[in-house]
């Protein structure tokens, strides 16, 4: 991936910047990198619950261990409330090595960007084959836009984690859908476009998920069943000085 492509996103970025001050301040409408559409996406998935339990990556061992809250303050933040029929979990507060020099070297950030640019991620089983795939978004003013931030798609071969697909335009929270397309798990994910809040449904086909452009634009999440990953009250977590876990973080 070639720094022009996350280096065109640069200038969107800056209405983030704004946005999150605004939100700092009282703002409570999930508006953080969206068009102002997203005020009913926001009434859907914004209230609170509190926070499951989740799971950590041992670097030691290659495997996953549960522990009942993320440990970097996240747990002092309840969990997004969602629609009933979908469940949803936080995103891991456990820093990887090997993933965070991953989005470093697939996204080509620069080093003067660390210290501004977070990731949240999550494991999730999308092809219930046993194994799970990490999907991890990366916030900041490299990695995102107005429409929404990068993401990757990552799966674990030989002891290492490997690139499956590269996003754009992703906002939180990604919801993994029960319904299966060619083995796969849907996913569906908050899409914000001419000022319309809608969903994008990402559909599993020729190897690869569509983009969120290219997806089956629903209205709400109504009927959804599934679970939502990275289901974190952003909003309320910035005002409380939770960022993400950090590029600067090894």
């Amino acid at each position: 991936m070639k720094n022009k492509k996350y280096g065109m996103l640069l200038l969107g970025s800056l209405a983030i910047t704004v946005t999150l001050s605004i939100s700092a301040c009282g703002n409570r409408a999930l508006s953080t990198q969206k068009d102002t559409g997203s005020a009913e996406i926001t009434e859907e998935v914004t209230q609170k619950e509190p926070a499951q339990s989740e799971s950590t990556y041992s670097e030691n061992t290659g495997s996953k261990e549960t522990s009942a809250a993320n440990t970097s303050g996240t747990d002092e933040v309840p969990m997004l409330k969602l629609p009933e029929g979908i469940s949803g979990m936080k995103a891991e507060s456990k820093p990887l090595k090997e993933l965070r020099d991953l989005i470093i070297e697939d996204m080509e950030v620069p080093e003067e960007y660390y210290e501004t640019t977070n990731y949240f991620y999550n494991y999730i089983d999308l092809n219930d084959d046993g194994k799970d795939e990490i999907f991890v978004m990366v916030t900041g003013p490299y990695t995102s836009g107005s429409g929404g931030s990068s993401a990757l798609l990552l799966s674990e071969n030989g002891g290492k984690l490997h690139v499956v697909q590269e996003f754009t335009l992703i906002n939180e929270p990604i919801i993994v859908s029960d319904k299966l397309e060619n083995g796969y798990h849907e996913l569906i994910v908050p899409y914000y476009y001419e000022n319309k809040a809608q969903y994008s449904v990402l559909k599993f086909n020729n190897g690869a998920y569509s983009n969120v452009p290219d997806g089956e634009i629903i209205n709400s999440l109504e009927g959804v069943k599934g679970k939502a990953i990275i289901a974190n009250d952003r909003i309320n977590e910035v005002q409380a000085g939770i960022m993400g876990i950090n590029l600067s973080q090894e």
